[in-house]
């Protein structure tokens, strides 16, 4: 094998396995990482208080006065989730919530 051809395998190779390995171990951990989340938003938690917890987190999701949301980490694409229910600008429930 040529130098060259060596030095581009490289260029080419080393992204797409660091890429598998980056993609593999947030979703391999997303569900305990989610779960340890959903456990620290309470029943009663204000919506002030959860953009705090969701900034604090860097969490995506929009957060309305009453009504479900979805709370994710972007490096797990989604997949899992913390699933909130809110009624008059309260937490009721969250549970975690899986998207496959």
């Amino acid at each position: 094998m040529t130098p060259l051809a060596k030095g581009l395998g490289l260029l080419i190779g080393a992204p797409i396995i660091l890429a598998a390995i980056f993609f593999t171990y947030f979703n391999a951990t997303g569900e305990d990482r989610m779960r340890s989340v959903c456990k620290q938003v309470t029943p009663g938690m204000t919506v002030a208080k959860l953009n705090v917890f969701i900034g604090d987190w860097k969490l995506a999701g929009t957060v309305p006065e009453s009504g479900v949301v979805l709370l994710g980490q972007p490096n797990s694409y989604g997949r899992h989730t913390c699933k909130v229910t809110l009624a008059a600008g309260a937490v009721i429930a969250a549970e975690y919530n899986f998207a496959d």
